[in-house]
C-alpha cells in the first residue's frame, strides 16, 4: 500500500522542518536514540516533540498504529510492550491505551505538521502540545 501511495501521490507533503525552529531545537534532544530507532522502525513515523519527551506514532494513526516515547536524558525507547512488562499489564488494558490514544490524536489532528530526515529517512513531525500533553496524560495513568 504505501508503494501505490508514493506512486499515485497518497501521501501528504509537509514543509520542512527549520533546522534552527524550536521544534528541530526539541527533536535534535533525543538524536542519540531516534538514529538507531528510526533505522530499525521500518514504518511511517510521525514525531511529537516537547521539551522533556518525544512521543512517536508509528504506522497511520489513527487507524493502525503503535507509539513509543523517549524521555529526555535518556537513550531508551519506551513502548506498550516495556509498559506491559514494567507494570504487568494486561493485553485489554493496553488495547483500551490504544483506543484513549486514538482519540486522543483525531481530537488533534489539525495541527502544524512538517517532515525532517532522521538517519536518511523522512519523518513527520507534528507540533500540538495539545496531543503531547493528552498522551502524556494517558501514558502517566499507567504509572500512577
Amino acid at each position: 500500500m504505501g508503494l501505490f501511495n508514493k506512486i499515485f501521490g497518497g501521501e501528504k507533503e509537509y514543509p520542512v522542518l527549520e533546522p534552527s525552529s524550536p521544534a528541530a531545537q526539541r527533536l535534535s534532544r533525543f538524536n542519540g536514540a531516534l538514529e538507531s530507532f528510526v533505522q530499525k522502525v521500518s514504518d511511517k513515523l510521525e514525531m511529537v516533540p516537547t521539551d522533556n519527551t518525544l512521543y512517536v506514532f508509528i504506522g497511520n494513526p489513527p487507524k493502525m498504529f503503535g507509539i513509543a516515547w523517549f524521555n529526555a536524558g535518556e537513550d531508551r525507547e519506551h513502548n506498550f510492550k516495556t509498559l506491559m512488562s514494567q507494570k504487568g499489564l494486561p493485553q485489554g488494558k493496553i488495547q483500551n491505551l490504544s483506543d484513549e490514544l486514538r482519540n486522543a490524536y483525531t481530537r488533534n489532528n489539525a495541527v502544524e505538521k512538517y517532515s525532517a530526515t532522521i538517519a536518511g529517512k523522512k519523518i513527520t513531525v507534528s507540533l500540538s502540545d495539545a496531543l503531547a500533553g493528552d498522551v502524556h496524560q494517558i501514558i502517566q495513568k499507567v504509572y500512577g
